[in-house]
């Protein structure tokens, strides 16, 4: 499976291809004039562009907004690799999430359970069973 930074360098690309050719439909304005229309900062959008930066949804909802666009636009050509890496990165962040959530001891406790499944897990896989 492929990792994070892979991924998120694959979207950068995807959002990144995604506005020129949304730059190029509305007539190939400067940067400098979407920016303006977009209400954006101009570093900010260059950067998005260029695929130097992975843009805030809100600023994805933005662009889309004023192009009257479909979120889809920008990830229809994710593979499902791509997704399958994007759902297990926002279930361990929901985990974590829920398990900050939680008080100290039972915190505690979890850790202890996991641990204790760990070693299991370990002696298990070099028993040869």
């Amino acid at each position: 499976m492929e990792n994070k930074t892979t991924v998120e360098k694959r979207l950068k690309t995807l959002i990144s291809t995604k506005l020129q050719e949304i730059r190029e439909a509305a007539g190939g304005q400067s940067l400098e004039k979407m920016a303006e229309q977009l209400n954006l900062n101009y570093t900010v959008l260059f950067h998005i562009y260029s695929g130097k930066y992975l843009p805030r949804l809100t600023t994805l909802t933005q662009i889309l907004d004023f192009y009257n666009l479909p979120i889809e636009i920008f990830f229809k050509d994710l593979t499902n690799k791509d997704k399958a890496t994007l759902a297990k990165n926002a279930s361990h962040a929901t985990l974590i999430s829920d398990f900050d959530k939680l008080d100290k001891p039972m915190q505690a406790s979890i850790l202890k359970i996991v641990r204790k499944l760990n070693l299991k897990e370990k002696k298990h896989r070099y028993s040869g069973k």
